[in-house]
């Protein structure tokens, strides 16, 4: 059967849930080739297949606008499910809507803005004083986060607090597990250098700086 490019939609999704599966232990082999295939398998390219113990899972990560080939996705299924030690997961992540991104309240940032500025912060970092650019870096990382979660989910309510934007990131299949857990884990330190706390045993490290600025390359890559 003809293999379909994934969307970048779909893409991220095969690969946030790549990196949990491997976290609990799973081999995971990420769109294999035909030759690592069981001979079952040869006629369909699946999205991703699991592997522990005896337990082998395939899945299949669709949008409302792939799905539509609901015939690959019934054979697929009851192919695999009809197996011992085989299971079948469909995973449906919904597709952007493009909007603009004005409300009422505030003008936000167009995606050109963030990306120039995120440019600049990251022509100009200073090692040895990274706490003002992971600030700035963290400023770029909400304004993105904003617009993606207005493009995949227009209808939702926009969050201003950082802590109900990230988990609104998570709740929306945005961001996996992993991720979440991260920028919890930063923005607390991000609250520690706004109000002037000692953050001597939590300090910003330059890795997680990159690690900001390479997400928010990513939100806005998405949704171009």
């Amino acid at each position: 059967m003809e293999r379909t490019n994934n969307i970048p939609r779909e893409q991220r999704k095969i690969k946030e849930l790549a990196r949990e599966y491997e976290e609990k232990g799973f081999q995971v082999f990420i769109e294999p080739e035909r030759n690592l295939l069981p001979d079952f398998l040869k006629d369909y390219h699946p999205d991703l297949i699991l592997k522990k113990g005896e337990l082998n899972i395939v899945v299949e990560v669709k949008t409302s606008e792939t799905i539509k080939n609901s015939q690959y996705l019934k054979e697929l299924s009851a192919k695999i499910n009809s197996l011992e030690n085989w299971k079948f997961e469909l995973v449906i992540t919904n597709p952007r809507v493009k909007d603009n991104l004005i409300n009422n309240k505030f003008q936000e940032f167009s995606l050109i803005e963030i990306e120039n500025r995120l440019n600049k912060v990251s022509n100009s970092i200073d090692k040895n004083f990274l706490e003002p650019y992971f600030l700035y870096a963290w400023s770029l990382f909400e304004a993105s986060s904003r617009a993606i979660l207005k493009a995949d989910q227009p209808k939702a309510e926009r969050k201003l607090n950082p802590t109900a934007n990230i988990k609104q990131l998570y709740s929306y299949g945005i961001i996996g597990r992993i991720d979440y857990e991260w920028l919890n884990k930063i923005s607390q330190i991000r609250n520690h250098i706004v109000h002037g706390h000692s953050i001597q045993k939590s300090e910003i490290k330059e890795k997680d700086l990159n690690k900001l600025i390479r997400m928010t390359e990513d939100f806005i890559k998405e949704i171009k």
